[in-house]
């Protein structure tokens, strides 16, 4: 799924660097900001970005954690569109020179054509610098084709297969 041969991804001080993940429902995708706070203790300002409108707790989870690890959120309880939140929400943390702004977006699969569709407006409005696709391993070889479909809609660079500890079917998951 990955271009092997390609110089992986990494964010440098002083610049911002803008990072979206994406993936299907349930994959771990808003547990996944610790990604910031790893980041943070190397020095980094970072700083998340809700652009999940579609799942209910969102929005409310992603502000939790981000309090809870001090670090800057912005999303919107009353914005329905992702695309502008994100947008909005990648400038502010440009002007604040936050060094890695991360954009959370909400769960897909490759069978909800509308939703799909709305990654590579994403992509396409805040510029990222790199997408992750976060995949839940016990979906097992199915995430083969998931990977294949998100590559096709958006310029996925790195994955994080979640949950390894509690299936056999990770190494399914790995194979993708």
């Amino acid at each position: 799924m990955l271009a092997p041969g390609e110089p992986s991804f990494t964010p440098k001080k002083g610049k911002t660097s803008v990072v979206m993940f994406v993936g299907l429902q349930g994959s771990r995708k808003t547990t996944c900001m610790k990604y910031t706070h790893y980041y943070e203790k190397k020095g980094f300002k970072p700083a998340l970005v809700c652009g999940d409108t579609f799942r209910a707790g969102a929005f409310d989870q992603l502000k939790q954690n981000a309090t809870k690890a001090k670090i800057p959120f912005y999303g919107s309880y009353t914005e329905s569109d992702p695309v502008r939140i994100a947008v909005k929400g990648v400038e502010r943390f440009k002007k604040e020179n936050c060094d890695l702004i991360i954009v959370d977006t909400s769960g897909r699969h490759k069978q909800e054509a509308a939703r799909f569709e709305e990654m590579p407006q994403l992509s396409e409005a805040i510029k990222q610098d790199l997408v992750i696709f976060v995949v839940d391993s016990s979906i097992g070889r199915v995430a083969f084709d998931q990977a294949q479909a998100f590559k096709q809609s958006v310029p996925v660079g790195a994955a994080i297969v979640t949950k390894m500890d509690g299936h056999a079917k990770g190494g399914g998951a790995l194979s993708a």
